[in-house]
């Protein structure tokens, strides 16, 4: 088992995406900004862009959310996936569809179980323009007793 430190990519950089220094962040929270960090740059490629890895990413956005909501269920499936398979530390993970909140903009709830053990919640909303966003829920009072141990109050 690996131990819970941020990538070689940030601890070359010495910070986060956002330029947030890695010193000011504890190791627990180190080991959660690496993965929410790695999580929308899988998110934010586009399959097909690495050509020795062509499944890396996800499919154009601009398709997929013409045709949502019946594309929804498909790009899910997608980044599950996706994920699992370019993101080693994740054990499992569970993508819950939320109510759209903003037009043209899909919103998804991302419950994780690290190989560590530890769960943890991500939002990710994906804009018109296929930009994908990713949220450490937790962090951000979005849960109200961070640790129950499934956050959404049991399976």
């Amino acid at each position: 088992m690996t131990e819970p430190n941020p990538s070689l990519y940030e601890m070359l950089l010495q910070n986060f995406d956002g330029e947030l220094d890695l010193h000011r962040v504890n190791e627990q929270d180190q080991h959660t900004l690496s993965v929410l960090d790695n999580l929308q740059r899988i998110l934010n490629c586009r399959a097909g862009a690495l050509s020795h890895l062509p499944d890396y990413g996800l499919p154009d956005m601009g398709t997929v959310l013409q045709g949502l909501p019946a594309t929804a269920h498909t790009l899910m499936k997608t980044m599950t996936n996706t994920l699992l398979k370019y993101e080693p530390r994740l054990a499992e993970l569970a993508i819950e569809l939320l109510p759209q909140v903003l037009p043209g903009h899909l919103e998804c709830a991302l419950d994780v179980q690290l190989k560590g053990g530890r769960r943890v919640s991500f939002g990710t909303t994906v804009g018109p323009e296929g930009k994908v966003l990713v949220r450490h829920l937790t962090r951000q009072n979005y849960f109200s007793t961070p640790e129950m141990d499934h956050p959404r109050g049991g399976r």
